[in-house]
């Protein structure tokens, strides 16, 4: 069970990352259109929303890659210094907190995604379900990055790098 979590964690982890990686250099090439436009007296107003609507995107899509490499921040030297045991238990606690706050806040933002059918962007008239469905999708991905890592966390004797951040 461990393997297949790992083997969809890890696609989702590469599909995160790609999609980081597109909307990090789009956002990129927009802002640098902008700026090159203000420059030579033509205005765009969709970069600025456009930027902005990739910069939240980013964020969501990033953490999800970012859960999957263990590149969060955290300190671990309460966990790492407990037994082994009451370390694991510990370990087991947090992943099922984040797990639940994770589907917490799926449902959640599924559903601020849903209602933002009818609401459109101020310049690009564009429905902002679009541009809020990457949160949901996101924490979908969390939910199973975190899920291998509880299943790995579980079938390991030491908790050693197995705890959610490193």
């Amino acid at each position: 069970m461990v393997k297949v979590l790992d083997r969809i964690s890890w696609v989702l982890g590469k599909i995160a990352t790609y999609m980081a990686t597109i909307i990090l250099i789009s956002v990129f090439l927009v802002i640098t259109l902008g700026v090159v436009a203000r420059f030579t007296s033509l205005r765009f107003s969709w970069t600025e929303e456009f930027a902005r609507w990739g910069l939240v995107s980013l964020t969501y899509v990033g953490a999800s890659a970012a859960l999957r490499n263990k590149q969060h921040a955290g300190v671990n030297l309460v966990v790492n210094s407990l037994p082994a045991k009451i370390g694991k238990v510990v370990g087991v606690i947090a992943y099922l907190a984040l797990m639940f706050s994770v589907v917490y806040f799926f449902l959640n933002s599924y559903e601020a995604a849903i209602k933002a059918t009818r609401i459109r962007g101020d310049i690009i008239a564009l429905s902002m379900k679009y541009v809020k469905l990457f949160i949901p999708a996101s924490f979908f991905m969390m939910f199973f990055h975190l899920a291998w890592g509880l299943g790995d966390l579980l079938t390991s004797k030491e908790i050693a790098g197995k705890t959610v951040s490193v």
